[in-house]
Order: C-alpha cells, then sequence, then structure tokens
C-alpha cells in the first residue's frame, strides 16, 4: 500500500500539480489549486468518461475531499496523505484509498484546528449532504476571507 502511495508523489511532482484524474493510465485533468477546489473545478466540466475508470491522484485527501471524489465516481485513490475520517468513508463508498500517512484529521491552512471544510462533513457520509455543506462552508469562508 506504501509503494502505491509514494506514486501519488511522483504523479504530483511530474505534472507540477496538487491534483491529477486519470482515465486508465491517461492524465484528463490537472490543477495546481489546493483544498477541494481542483475535485469542484473537475465536477462542473462535461462528462466525457466512465466514471468508475477515473483515478485520483491529490496531495491531500480529507473526508470532504473524499466525499467529494465518490460523488464524481472515482474508485481509486492516491495520495501522501490522507485523514482517519477519509479511511472511513472510503471503506464506507468502496473506493481503494492508498496513503503514505494518515494523520487523525486535515490541518487548516494556520496549524491550529481542523480544517472547515473538514469540519463541514464531519457528521455527514451522504455525498448530497457532504456538497451541500462543503459550499455553504466556501460561501462563508469568502465572505470572511472579503472582510
Amino acid at each position: 500500500m506504501l509503494m502505491k502511495a509514494e506514486l501519488a508523489n511522483s504523479i504530483l511532482e511530474e505534472n507540477h500539480s496538487t491534483c491529477v484524474i486519470l482515465k486508465g493510465e491517461e492524465i484528463i485533468y490537472t490543477s495546481s489549486y489546493i483544498g477541494v477546489k481542483p475535485l469542484l473545478v473537475f465536477m462542473k466540466e462535461p462528462k466525457v468518461y466512465e466514471a468508475s475508470e477515473l483515478i485520483l491522484v491529490d496531495k491531500v485527501i480529507g473526508k470532504a475531499a473524499l466525499l467529494l471524489a465518490a460523488k464524481i465516481g472515482i474508485t481509486e485513490i492516491y495520495t501522501p496523505v490522507t485523514s482517519l475520517a477519509a479511511l472511513a468513508a472510503a471503506k464506507e463508498h468502496n473506493i481503494s484509498l492508498y496513503a503514505a500517512e494518515v494523520v487523525p484529521y486535515i490541518e487548516n491552512r494556520t496549524k491550529t484546528g481542523m480544517c472547515p471544510i473538514e469540519m463541514s462533513v464531519t457528521n455527514t457520509n451522504d455525498l448530497d449532504e457532504a456538497f451541500h455543506n462543503i459550499s455553504d462552508t466556501i460561501k462563508v469562508l469568502m465572505v470572511a476571507k472579503s472582510n
């Protein structure tokens, strides 16, 4: 499992990205955005693929990112870092999650507590509810940031 997770770092570095989505071995999407933004942007793109063929390689996978990946239909994820909650959600949604390191939770950007996006999905594994919670939290954060 560790060997597969270490592949994530090399794929991300080679593509100068924080997020890479592959269809089989073909890269169909890359992003250098941070957080869950790459997955939210990908969700808006036209669907020209079978979701079951998609593999996600991402710098960090918390529960929020995991639930968005599940909503997209991704069934395999490789990452250098994941959270305990993401591992549990991966099992519930039948996603193969390979991580080099498992942390108790994903930290916020100032490293003073849990990431607010991660916190927004603490009490749900429902994909639609998670998407709604994540979207609402991002709106609140954007308003706070602009003040």
